[in-house]
């Protein structure tokens, strides 16, 4: 069972960012699938991978916020800075902490939280698309 599921209602509305989310969501299950099965160097990829992954993806959605003019950008870099700063605390302390799936459960509530409360609230400095709901 996927500790984190993506949902329609997580949609900002832009194909790109959208499944960037999607791969950050696939990245942290698989990460806690492994920590489930104890399977430690796959794990340790995992993050890493999560690591590389969501800097490359804010870095994305923050060129597109600033392309935009959106207000809240530096606000929202800040954000993203702090969820870097986690993984990375969390990849120099993994093989010592005894209750891995707690910090999973932790970032996935995190990335949840931000994509609904926080990404959602530049959907309407996105540019409208003909494309809906496809």
């Amino acid at each position: 069972m996927p500790l984190i599921q993506w949902d329609e209602a997580m949609s900002v509305g832009m194909d790109e960012l959208d499944a960037q989310h999607r791969e950050l969501i696939d990245l942290i299950n698989e990460a806690f699938d492994a920590i489930q099965r104890h399977d430690e160097p796959r794990m340790i990829s995992l993050v890493d991978k999560m690591r590389d992954y969501s800097v490359v993806h804010f870095q994305a959605e923050e060129a597109v916020l600033r392309s935009l003019g959106y207000p809240g950008i530096d606000a929202h870099a800040d954000q993203h800075r702090s969820y870097a700063d986690k993984v990375d605390e969390f990849r120099r302390d993994m093989l010592v902490k005894t209750n891995l799936s707690q910090i999973f459960i932790f970032l996935s509530r995190w990335l949840t939280n931000h994509i609904m409360h926080e990404d959602r609230k530049f959907i309407p400095w996105l540019p409208e698309t003909d494309d809906e709901g496809a």
